[in-house]
């Protein structure tokens, strides 16, 4: 049985897409990364960028980053959660969209870190990149209109 498409998950997600890009150019503009801090040196990227995100996530860096960390991070699990219920309910029309919008939304969530470890502005456009992608994808779910004779998304 195929459920009806969850737009009200999806528009909170844009929501909080907004709210996070209007953070990330906070960050941008405003805030000035130190050189040195946990996770800024090592050999293995995982354990650097996890090591990295607790030192963000504890507010080690701020209250900017602080917040736009933990809602890259609820961005990135709202999305697998989304991807999930879509492919649990059978919603057609739904489930590629917020599918590839839940690995762009991981693959910004891993430049972000990246770009904390590392310092390079590449690892913050390649973040940019995958977050136009994911919104665009999810747009495109919300405002598609049902076929004639079934509940599609």
């Amino acid at each position: 049985m195929r459920t009806a498409p969850p737009r009200r998950p999806a528009i909170a997600l844009l929501v909080a897409f907004g709210a996070q890009f209007a953070l990330g150019m906070l960050l941008n503009l405003f805030v000035e990364l130190p050189k040195t801090h946990p996770g800024s040196t090592g050999d293995e990227y995982f354990s650097r960028s996890f090591t990295s995100l607790a030192w963000a996530l504890s507010g080690g860096a701020g209250p900017a980053l602080l917040i736009h960390a933990w809602l890259g991070l609820l961005l990135a699990l709202g999305t697998l959660a989304l991807f999930a219920r879509c492919l649990a309910g059978r919603v057609r029309g739904w489930r590629w969209l917020t599918g590839i919008a839940a690995l762009f939304t991981v693959g910004a969530f891993f430049n972000g870190m990246s770009f904390v470890d590392y310092g390079e502005d590449f690892s913050s456009a390649i973040m940019a990149g995958c977050w136009l992608i994911a919104v665009t994808l999810l747009v495109t779910a919300v405002v598609r209109r049902p076929r004639e004779g079934g509940v599609v998304g």
